[in-house]
């Protein structure tokens, strides 16, 4: 399929999250409506005389200076001797401020996750409250279309004020500076030759625009987007690991009943959750009771079950609660990449509307100059600038912060199941750490379970919550900022490190059921109907398992398929 035939057309106002990947993974292009163009066009030109006209009318980061430096006038007019020219000072101090956000470090994001970026920023611009002009709009959308993305690294921003720093590298590629940087088709160059490969100029930012391209939780966001994508693959195979894992211990089934789940504690996730075990496991033979009882059951005390561990049988009530946290966190993202979170936000207005906010010299000149009244003569309106909070983090930090602790327990309790298969005390049969035939030396799964061990301690590490550990700035201007940035990046590395616990312990569960089925009798080795489905799968990928292999391999195959979800297509 031709993906230059697939448009999103940007609302302001009905972005969402597919939209996003879209754009940023599978080369959707963008457009804006005429109409919407329009707006933007002829509320830009009132802003524009209204400054050049009432300047006396200060505007926070457009004829301001911007921070503590709130106070300091910049004067269309002025002249200031700038990197070897002379400039116009408003102009000038547009490219200053991109100079001086310039203060990024740490890797650099996937072109992918630049791109939703841009594409937050533009859906914000759409919505017609920051009175950017059409040209600076207009080459975001053109870098976005023809695929030229910023470098932009991970760490800078502090979770409001916007994010500053990071959106400050996109904004250095759209003015052309030479220190700037950007892919365009597989390869990293210069700014000023990645526009020129694309057919594109560099612009010259005016009054407001540096500020505006700079403010917004949109690298938050983005990241944010991915996240939500990932964890909703990672959960479904999760409760196909966990399903794997009942399969392998051949596990009691009434810890996912309705009567437990459905009826008696109505938790969305809870309920979700058990109803796809119970989809998983249903008709599974080796989950019965004479499976349960089989002669390779080698401790009496294992003859009745009653009830397996909490790692098992409360499935529903911890993987629950990521799928609830993921809900939430859908849901802000949704509010959040449909907002507008510049600051200052403008309104056109009735100029009554500026009595009290402006003196009373600049309102009587507002009230009497009837005959050029800002381009408006009929509606006698002008641009109101509202300074205030939009670009502020804490809603996304907070519900990032609930699920990377969310995630965080999943792949801890991910982490005991796979203990429990390893340990022929726990196991129900389940030979010692996995091991085939011990007298050929072999050594089993045993130490996969460390290498998932090392990764569930640092995602208890990475749970932290970072919404709470806000750091003064800006001269305690901006003296409670959101750190959402730090979180997203740390929920991106739990989601990563959960990846490789579920791979883990799906690993361990498939050789375990193999190297058992055997010792079953051949009316009690059906899984499943789906488990079935997977393990077929599984085995199909993995082949027989005789003895010790090069286990890193066996890991890598396993991640890839939980991280790329290659087995939800498999199942109903």
């Amino acid at each position: 399929m031709d993906n230059n035939h697939h448009l999103i057309n940007l609302t302001g106002n009905s972005l969402t999250i597919e939209d996003v990947i879209n754009v940023a993974e599978n080369g959707y292009k963008v457009k804006i409506t005429f109409d919407k163009i329009e707006k933007i066009k002829s509320d830009r030109k009132l802003l524009n005389y209204q400054l050049d006209n009432y300047p006396e009318i200060k505007i926070y980061g457009t004829n301001r200076l911007h921070g503590d430096l709130k106070y300091v006038d910049i004067k269309k007019g002025d002249k200031i001797f700038y990197k070897g020219e002379e400039r116009d000072l408003l102009e000038a101090y547009q490219e200053k401020y991109i100079d001086a956000h310039n203060c990024a470090t740490g890797d650099n994001l996937k072109e992918s996750e630049v791109r939703a970026i841009m594409l937050i920023r533009l859906n914000s611009f759409v919505k017609g409250c920051s009175i950017m002009r059409w040209e600076t709009i207009e080459l975001l959308l053109e870098l976005l279309n023809k695929g030229v993305t910023p470098v932009v690294f991970e760490e800078g921003s502090v979770g409001a004020s916007g994010d500053l720093i990071p959106l400050a590298m996109i904004a250095a590629v759209l003015i052309g500076l030479p220190q700037a940087e950007a892919f365009y088709k597989n390869e990293r160059m210069t700014a000023i030759k990645a526009l020129k490969k694309a057919g594109l100029k560099p612009t010259v930012l005016e009054a407001k625009e540096a500020m505006g391209l700079t403010n917004g939780s949109n690298f938050i966001a983005a990241i944010a987007v991915f996240a939500i994508r990932d964890t909703e693959n990672l959960l479904t195979n999760a409760n196909i690991s966990a399903s794997l894992s009942l399969e392998a211990i051949r596990g009691e089934k009434d810890a996912f009943s309705k009567i437990i789940n459905d009826i008696n504690r109505k938790h969305v996730g809870q309920i979700k959750i058990a109803k796809q075990i119970r989809m998983l496991i249903n008709n599974s033979k080796r989950m019965s009771i004479e499976a349960q009882t089989s002669p390779f059951t080698r401790k009496k005390k294992w003859d009745i079950r009653v009830q397996d561990r909490y790692s098992f049988r409360a499935v529903p009530q911890v993987h629950g609660v990521t799928y609830e946290a993921l809900q939430k966190l859908k849901e802000t993202i949704t509010i959040e990449i449909n907002s507008a979170t510049d600051n200052p936000l403008f309104e056109k207005v009735n100029i009554e509307e500026l009595k009290n906010t402006i003196d009373k010299a600049t309102f009587k000149r507002l009230s009497e100059d009837n005959n050029k009244i800002l381009l408006d003569k009929n509606t006698k309106k002008i641009m109101k600038a509202y300074s205030g909070a939009n670009f502020h983090a804490q809603a996304l930090a907070t519900v990032i912060d609930y699920l990377k602790i969310a995630i965080t327990s999943l792949a801890l309790i991910t982490d005991k199941r796979t203990f429990s298969l390893l340990d022929e005390n726990l196991s129900y049969g389940l030979p010692a750490d996995l091991a085939v035939d011990t007298s050929k030396a072999n050594g089993g799964l045993m130490i996969t379970q460390y290498a998932g061990a090392a990764r569930v301690a640092e995602c208890r590490v990475l749970s932290a919550p970072a919404s709470v550990t806000s750091v003064v700035t800006s001269a305690n201007q901006e003296d409670f900022v959101s750190m959402g940035s730090i979180g997203v990046l740390h929920l991106k590395k739990i989601i990563y490190n959960t990846q490789l616990v579920v791979a883990i312990e799906m690993l361990c569960a498939m050789r375990a059921i193999q190297i058992t089925q055997n010792k079953l009798p051949e009316d009690l080795q059906k899984l499943g109907d789906e488990t079935e489905k997977v393990y077929e799968y599984l085995i199909e990928k993995f082949g027989d398992y005789t003895g010790d292999v090069y286990m890193r391999t066996e890991m890598e195959k396993m991640f890839e398929i939980v991280k790329n979800n290659k087995i939800s297509n498999i199942i109903n």
